[in-house]
Parts: structure tokens; C-alpha cells; sequence
């Protein structure tokens, strides 16, 4: 007959799978919520801890790392908004000058075709401030929607910051208070296994930080070199975008090729040079040394972690998508495939 004790660590197991569940089922944003505070927290932790160790309080870090960051973030907006704005009311500007170059290119394909036959003629329609500003009025309405309100989201922000803030300063309380869910004789494994899950998630974001500032500013740099006319607008947008796989460098290259068309050649062959330099540096070096090793994911798992999260939950969830398909095959490898690789051997 089983002890009252283990009926009882049944009990509340089952009681908080369910809770969990319900959660999920009732409000999957604040579950999202608190997934992108764990994925912070994770960043987090590595430095709280070599702070630690040199007397540094960890609620001092976590201060420290959020006045930096908002500083940084403050400075970024004051230097790049006035710049990048310039360079987005010049691309728009430029959107006639566009139309009117591909409906060239495409009028002499149609000449070309017309030797083969009857072809129905094609040309772009109008392209400019007067069409682009309702359509940008719109996505911004429907972004304030789909977020509740911009208070809302300030909210949330603050939300996510606190409570990975408790999670980093708390850790060790939080831990051992979660570990007496788990009987006594696998608490070292789940421990360890719990470890490797935020080392993972932590690594990804610390990682795709540094990967996303190194690749804007190699655009950036290699763009103004080749005579680009946006250089910091293509910069700034990869490195933001590119906190989602895939997602910053294709928005920006597509943004880029259509901002060369209306140059020289030369620009256009420059434009394509410089994000193949980037794409390989960013292949071969950046994303294998800085994420590679802690995420460990196939790039198809990638690919279809971002669908899911992106379907499931928006940006938000292509955000936490990656950190946390890594989570999971950390659970997944420390609790299942390395004890079978282990019985196998034996």
C-alpha cells in the first residue's frame, strides 16, 4: 500500500498539471508572458551568478543589466529614430520612381513576348504616400488590437521584467521549493536536467543578441561602402527582425533589392556582394560559435518551431519559439535518449 506521503506528492502533482493545463487553456498570453520571463531570466542567470562570486549582490545585476539596457535602448532610439525615419519617408518617396522603373522592365519583357504571340499587357498600378499611408495606418491599428493597447503592452513589459527579475534574484528559493515536487532520488537528475534546459534557452538569446548587432553593423558598414542610400534603415531593421530566424535577413535583403533598383548597377551587384558576405559570415562563424552550441537544434527544427509559435501566438511566439523548442530538447535528450544510450551499453 503506497505511503501517505507519496499520495500526497501525487495528489499536488496532479492538482498542478492540471492547473497548468487550465492556464493554458483559459489564457495562452500569460502563459507566453511567462515563458519570455523565463527565457530572460535564463540570460540572466549566468551573469547573477559570476557576479555573485565576486560579492555582487544578484538584485544588483539584474538592476544593473536593466538601467544598461535601457540606456542603451534610450540612446539607439534618440540617434537611430531621426535617421532611420529620414531614410523611410526617401524609400517611400521613391515608391513612383519604383513603379515606373519595373513597369519598364516589365514593358520590355512583354515586347520580348510579343515576337511569341498576343500577350495582355501588365503594369503595376500606382505606388506612393497617397497608397502607402492608409495601408501603414491600418497595420498600426491592428497591431494596438492585437496587443490590447499600448498601455497593455507597456504592462507587460513591466510584467516580464519583474518577474524574471524575481526568478534571478529568487533562484535558489524558487528551486528548492519546486524540487520537493520530485521524489528524493531523482531531485540531483531533475536538477541537473532543469540546469541544462536554461543554460540552453539562456545561451540562445545572450547568442542571437550578439549575432544580430554583429550582422546590422556589417550591413550597415558594407551597404554605405557600396553607395547603398539607406544603409542604417536596412542595418537597424535585420538586427531587430533578427531575433526571429530567417525573418531579418529576408525582409531586409528583399527591402534592399528593391531600394537598389532604382540606382546604378554597380549599387544593385554591391547590395547582393555585402548580404552574401553577411550571410556567410553569419552561416560559417557567428551563428555556429554564438548559438549554435547552446541551442543544438536542426535547422529544420527551427524552421518548423518558428511556424508553429508564429501560427500559435504571433511574433510573440516566434520569439520563444527557438529558446524553447531548445528547452524541450533538452528535457528530451537528459531524461530520455542519454539513459537509453546508457542501457545500451551496458
Amino acid at each position: 500500500m503506497p505511503e501517505r506521503g507519496t499520495v500526497e506528492a501525487l495528489f499536488w502533482k496532479a492538482l498542478l498539471l492540471f492547473a497548468a493545463l487550465g492556464l493554458v487553456y483559459v489564457n495562452l498570453k500569460l502563459v507566453l508572458l511567462a515563458v519570455v520571463a523565463l527565457v530572460v531570466a535564463a540570460a540572466i542567470l549566468p551573469l547573477a551568478d559570476a557576479g555573485q562570486k565576486r560579492r555582487i549582490p544578484r538584485i544588483a545585476t539584474v538592476l544593473g543589466l536593466y538601467l544598461v539596457g535601457i540606456g542603451v535602448l534610450a540612446l539607439l532610439v534618440t540617434m537611430l529614430v531621426p535617421v532611420v525615419g529620414e531614410q523611410a519617408n526617401m524609400l517611400v518617396a521613391r515608391l513612383p520612381q519604383f513603379r515606373q522603373t519595373l513597369n519598364g522592365w516589365i514593358a520590355a519583357v512583354q515586347a520580348f513576348l510579343g515576337r511569341l504571340g498576343p500577350r495582355h499587357a501588365f503594369e503595376l498600378p500606382d505606388i506612393g504616400p497617397e497608397q502607402v499611408t492608409p495601408v501603414l495606418q491600418a497595420l498600426v491599428e491592428r497591431s494596438v488590437r492585437a496587443t490590447r493597447g499600448l498601455l497593455t503592452g507597456l504592462f507587460a513589459g513591466i510584467m516580464v521584467l519583474f518577474l524574471a527579475g524575481y526568478i534571478v534574484v529568487d533562484r535558489r528559493r524558487l528551486a528548492a521549493g519546486l524540487v520537493r515536487f520530485v521524489p528524493r532520488a531523482r531531485r540531483e537528475r531533475v536538477s541537473h536536467i532543469a540546469s541544462e534546459v536554461l543554460r540552453r534557452m539562456g545561451g540562445y538569446i545572450r547568442g542571437q543578441f550578439i549575432v544580430s548587432a554583429i550582422g546590422a553593423l556589417i550591413l550597415w558598414i558594407g551597404l554605405a561602402l557600396v553607395g547603398f542610400e539607406a544603409p542604417l534603415l536596412i542595418g537597424v531593421l535585420a538586427g531587430a527582425l533578427n531575433f526571429v530566424p530567417y525573418l531579418g535577413s529576408t525582409v531586409s535583403l528583399i527591402l534592399a533589392i528593391l531600394l537598389a533598383l532604382n540606382g546604378s548597377l554597380f549599387t544593385l551587384v554591391g547590395v547582393l556582394v555585402v548580404f552574401g558576405i553577411e550571410q556567410f559570415l553569419e552561416g560559417q562563424f557567428l551563428v555556429p560559435y554564438f548559438t549554435g552550441r547552446q541551442v543544438e537544434l536542426h535547422p529544420l527544427v527551427v524552421l518548423v518551431a518558428l511556424i508553429v509559435g508564429a501560427n500559435l501566438a504571433g511574433i510573440l511566439g516566434a520569439l520563444v519559439a527557438v529558446p524553447l523548442a531548445a528547452g524541450i530538447d533538452a528535457i528530451l535528450l537528459e531524461a530520455y535518449v542519454k539513459p537509453m544510450e546508457g542501457k545500451a551499453l551496458k
